[in-house]
């Protein structure tokens, strides 16, 4: 590799890594071009070098993001904790597609495709309930969206991690708002 190339991939890098950390610390919709430039360190036209605008930049950031692997267990609560250790992995980037993706015109769909894409594993795992004949209360794709709904509603509302997520997440499916039968 050229020592341009070196330059160019370091610079590619330098400005992914900087609208990573401007979208967790300020998110998708308060943070520039010229801000995420000006944070790698970089003049506004290597942006351009790069990437067409922001949207293109935040389509290779969701490239990184990869499928949870498999659980151990086929059980509804390690699904749900894979989809929010991997929302937690990449914050900055899942913030930043919920923005992008609900600031989206409605009739786009976008935010339903995203949530279609990141709930894919949960969606499988009840699809799978469903066809070994357990209760299942409403369509696999739809409860799935509602749990990557609240799951990314979560990620962007808690600064910190907590653990107590998926525990939370899972009851409240599984037993609604009353909780479980004592």
């Amino acid at each position: 590799m050229s020592t341009r190339d070196e330059l160019a991939g370091r610079t590619r890098a330098d400005l992914l890594a900087a609208a990573k950390r401007l979208f967790g610390e300020r998110g998708y919709l308060e943070t520039k071009v010229t801000d995420i430039a000006a944070a790698a360190g970089r003049a506004v036209g290597s942006f351009y070098s790069h990437f067409r605008d922001k949207e293109q930049l935040l389509t290779v950031l969701r490239g990184e993001l990869t499928e949870p692997p498999a659980p151990g267990d086929d059980t509804l609560r390690t699904h749900i904790t894979a989809c929010w250790t991997t929302l937690r992995t990449h914050r900055p980037t899942a913030i930043a597609l919920l923005q992008s993706a609900t600031a989206a015109a409605p009739a786009s769909g976008r935010l339903r495709d995203e949530l279609t894409t990141w709930t894919a594993p949960l969606r499988r795992h009840l699809e799978n309930r469903r066809d070994r004949g357990e209760p299942l209360s409403g369509d696999p794709e739809l409860v799935a969206a509602a749990v990557g709904l609240m799951l990314a509603g979560l990620n962007h509302a808690l600064p910190t991690g907590d653990d107590r997520v998926p525990d939370v997440v899972t009851n409240l499916v599984l037993h609604g708002l009353a909780g479980p039968e004592q």
